[in-house]
């Protein structure tokens, strides 16, 4: 009993010696401490502002100055006029073009929207070149967009000859399991896939195609890819 009181008068006496030594510390660096802690209150004033005054009405004016130039590229989609499909990756007398809200907005999504958009412009103008320049710099951003965008890169990269880059975009399309690009990706990876008579591999991209997207399957004719590569792989 004698020795369990000993031990907690002694752990009181340390606990009030650590205040001590903690009221000493604070009133020996008062000063730096409040100045580390208005340091860090301005920062976050500074965020704030940051966000309320310059992000946000910047990505509201970049998203305003995006709509001209994909209403001129739609224009050019739906009459094929190639001045058209120019005004919208250039500009003209009334708007902007993509490259110039890249050039602007550059850290906004528009911005980043208008790269994938400005890539299908030069692909209209057969610039392949820049088309694939500007896809390698555009970040994921919509889910749909970006996946279109890596069997893009992966065709671009087929077109040049370089297969395993190709493979490797065609790839990173297919997992993200979206209907409107995994299957078309799988298709075209196969396709090189038979090129290279890799029947088992070709195969297995139709047969990935018929179990996860039936229905588009069926649409793209891909029954007759399966039965000629599971024949050539002795299946």
């Amino acid at each position: 009993m004698a020795n369990t009181e000993k031990l907690g008068t002694k752990q009181e006496i340390e606990g009030q010696e650590n205040e001590k030594k903690l009221v000493a510390f604070f009133k020996n660096n008062e000063k730096i401490i409040y100045g580390v802690l208005l340091g860090i209150l301005v920062v976050i004033i500074l965020i704030i502002a940051l966000f309320r005054f310059i992000i946000t009405p910047r990505n509201q004016k970049a998203a305003e100055a995006i709509m001209a130039p994909i209403e001129q590229y739609t224009l050019g989609l739906s009459t094929g006029d190639s001045l058209a499909f120019a005004a919208a990756l250039e500009g003209n007398e009334e708007t902007d073009g993509f490259l110039t809200i890249i050039d602007d907005y550059g850290s906004t999504k528009a911005a980043n929207t208008a790269k994938y958009y400005a890539a299908l412009c030069y692909l209209q103008q057969h610039n392949t070149d820049e088309a694939l320049d500007m896809l390698l710099k555009y970040k994921k951003n919509d889910k749909n967009v970006w996946y279109s965008a890596q069997m893009l890169i992966g065709d671009l990269y087929d077109e040049q000859g370089d297969v395993e880059n190709a493979k490797k975009y065609y790839k990173h399309a297919i997992k993200g399991n979206t209907e409107l690009v995994a299957p078309v990706a799988a298709y075209k990876l196969g396709m090189l896939f038979e090129r290279e008579e890799n029947w088992n591999e070709a195969y297995n991209q139709y047969q990935f195609i018929q179990d996860k997207f039936y229905e588009r399957y069926t649409q793209m004719g891909v029954a007759k890819n399966l039965e000629r590569t599971k024949i050539k792989a002795g299946k």
